[in-house]
């Protein structure tokens, strides 16, 4: 749109210069007769000049075309029949096209002389923003080292002021001496400077010190560049280097407070990197083995490198994690489980590893992993060597197991001991009992025999005799009969007669066969039957035998005018008998003892009950072959004791 405008203002003015000629040539016709195209050179001139080579053609074509028809005969029309008129115009028309082919020249070069200046006044603007705004020194000297101009920049640097400037200021006095000497290649001096703008008119960023006016040093970095209208001349970009050197001096600082750190420590302190940084969303198991596939040793202390065998650091170093970390053991994976399970932070974490020779060497860990750019790219921790710990708690452990086992079978020792003198105990109370169980009905038969032998009584007396004798002798069957169940339930040859049994029968038979005792003490026997209790699989004679000893045991220990209670009932697929007595009850400490072999919770042989203490053994190994169970409850002494059986309904014999 802008060259269009001037386009169209350069044919303005052309049209505007010819249209002004014309009217001039039209009034001093007279006078300029005998030259009429005088006028129009300087509009094809002024044509060229503001708007070049297409203007100054577009004049000369006008201004031919103006003189043809108002001023060369025939005037006012365009056809010229003179030859000399046509020779004029031809003239005319050389002439002027040699004006706009100088003119346009002329109007070029000043276009390009505006566009440099502009150029040149927007690179002044630039470079003059540069220098006041003191971002860095900006200096302009000569090579003799006098300082023409500085911005403010460069005289806080130093230490002057625009009044020292004025006084006469060289940056030849602010180089120390040592940066003078030439050929000194230790650094770049003021003679490398020198011989670089001589040779290439350019010296590239060098680092070089300042003496400031209070003589103290400022550290610098110096380019130079000669400018161009003046070979003599300088100009200088100076940059202060004192934060960045106290930052490396601090750095430096640290550095050596590092490795003194490292050095002196007395743990393993490392560094592993990964080859391939891994992103913390892999899963575990990937993890652990990119660790193993691109973990290594990437730096450490002299004492880790001691800690695995080696002399020096450098001999360690590059080490691959699966060389140190043995994979195959469990307790690693879990360790390195918990490693990234903590979010990369471990804190006394042992590991198993293996040092130069092969050994196994265990230690403590505080590790850090360290993310960067959402990857995990290395980790940072510390170690101490627990090898010595972990045999001395080895040891101390095989110690307490040794102990253990020692106090085991120290223990097991005296409970075999006691057991056996237990078992001595039972077996000579056991013998006492059978001894006093055997006399008591023996020296009533042998009594009565005598008697019937050697003396002759009535009747009735005679009765009383043989009922006595028969009474004992049952006893004695009973007493025998037990012994031998006992035998054989130990030898494993007590065998059943299996098959449909209801238990109604079979309790009411052992109810009446304990009638007469019963009803000797005055004891009630009180019965509480489901009607439909259902039939189990048995055998008959062993289960009214079950039921004849809890009654009988519960007859027995049950005092003159107490109560006996019998219930047959059937729950979910068991038929339980319950037996409950108001006798003497069972202490809390005999009752788990109640159904062994052998066992009395009186075994005096003053008690007041008879027995061998066989029938609630017996009783408990029958309802097991009959796959049911038996258990015993009671308050405590002097409070009943209630015996529970339950069988279950048609149950099979193996």
């Amino acid at each position: 749109m802008k060259g269009t405008s001037s386009l169209l203002a350069s044919y303005a003015v052309t049209l505007l210069a010819v249209g002004s000629v014309l009217l001039l040539t039209l009034l001093l016709q007279p006078l300029l007769k005998p030259t009429i195209f005088l006028l129009f050179f300087p509009a094809v001139a002024v044509s060229g000049c503001y708007g070049g080579m297409k203007a100054g053609l577009l004049a000369t074509a006008l201004s031919i075309l103006a003189v043809s028809y108002f001023f060369l005969e025939p005037v006012f029309s365009l056809f010229i029949k003179n030859l000399d008129s046509i020779g004029r115009l031809g003239l005319f028309m050389l002439v002027t096209i040699v004006i706009s082919l100088l003119t346009s020249e002329l109007h070029t070069a000043k276009q390009h002389l505006q566009m440099s200046l502009q150029k040149l006044e927007v690179s002044d603007a630039k470079f003059k923003r540069l220098v006041d705004s003191n971002m860095i020194g900006v200096i302009v000297a000569n090579m003799d080292g006098a300082i023409a101009e500085a911005n403010d920049a460069f005289l806080r640097m130093v230490g002057y002021s625009q009044e020292d400037l004025l006084a006469g200021l060289r940056w030849r006095d602010m180089i120390p001496p040592e940066y003078i000497e030439a050929n000194n290649s230790a650094m770049p001096t003021a003679g490398y400077a020198y011989a670089e703008l001589k040779t290439k008119g350019v010296c590239q960023p060098f680092e070089n010190e300042y003496i400031r006016k209070d003589r103290s040093r400022v550290p610098i970095l110096l380019s130079s560049a000669l400018l161009e209208n003046n070979p003599e001349d300088v100009i200088c970009f100076v940059l202060d280097l004192s934060q960045r050197k106290q930052l490396e001096l601090a750095l430096c600082k640290s550095e050596e407070r590092h490795r003194a750190f490292l050095e002196q420590s007395s743990e393993g302190i490392w560094c592993m990197e990964l080859e391939v940084p891994i992103s913390p969303e892999c899963p575990e198991d990937e993890q652990i083995q990119h660790f193993y596939k691109y973990g290594y040793l990437a730096e450490c202390n002299n004492v880790m490198a001691q800690m695995y065998g080696f002399s020096r650091t450098e001999e360690i170093i590059s080490a691959r994690l699966r060389d140190l970390l043995i994979p195959s053991d469990p307790d690693n994976i879990v360790y390195l489980c918990n490693f990234i399970r903590s979010n990369y932070r471990l804190i006394d974490a042992e590991s198993h590893e293996i040092d130069k020779q092969g050994n196994s060497k265990y230690f403590l860990n505080n590790l850090v992993g360290i993310v960067e750019n959402g990857l995990l790219v290395r980790a940072w921790g510390t170690q101490r060597d627990i090898t010595e710990c972990k045999r001395v708690e080895a040891a101390l452990r095989l110690r307490k197991q040794t102990e253990q086992e020692r106090q085991q079978l120290l223990e097991r020792e005296q409970t075999a001991r006691a057991d056996a003198e237990a078992a001595k105990l039972m077996k000579d109370e056991f013998l006492a009992t059978l001894s006093h169980e055997l006399r008591t009905p023996l020296n009533a038969i042998l009594g009565w025999t005598q008697l019937l032998r050697n003396r002759t009584f009535d009747k009735t007396t005679s009765g009383r005799a043989l009922e006595t004798i028969e009474r004992n002798t049952k006893s004695l069957a009973q007493l025998l009969e037990d012994v031998l169940d006992v035998s054989r339930i130990i030898k494993g040859t007590l065998h059943l007669n299996i098959h449909r049994v209801k238990l109604v029968p079979i309790v009411e038979a052992a109810i009446e066969t304990v009638y007469p005792a019963a009803q000797a003490k005055e004891i009630s026997i009180n019965c509480k039957f489901e009607p439909e209790v259902g039939v189990v699989m048995g055998d008959a004679n062993r289960l009214q035998q079950v039921v004849w000893n809890l009654l009988s045991n519960a007859v027995k220990f049950t005092p003159k005018g107490g109560r006996v209670d019998v219930q047959l009932q059937h729950i979910e697929s068991y038929i339980q008998i319950r037996v409950s007595d108001t006798g003497g009850g069972i202490s809390a400490e005999f009752l788990s003892h109640v159904f062994e072999r052998f066992r009395q919770q009186d075994s005096s042989t003053t008690r007041s009950h008879g027995g061998l203490g066989l029938g609630l053994a017996i009783v408990r190994h029958l309802v097991e072959l009959h796959g049911g169970t038996v258990s015993a409850e009671s308050p405590g002494i002097g409070l009943g004791a209630t015996f529970i059986v339950n069988l279950p309904i048609k149950t099979q014999y193996v």
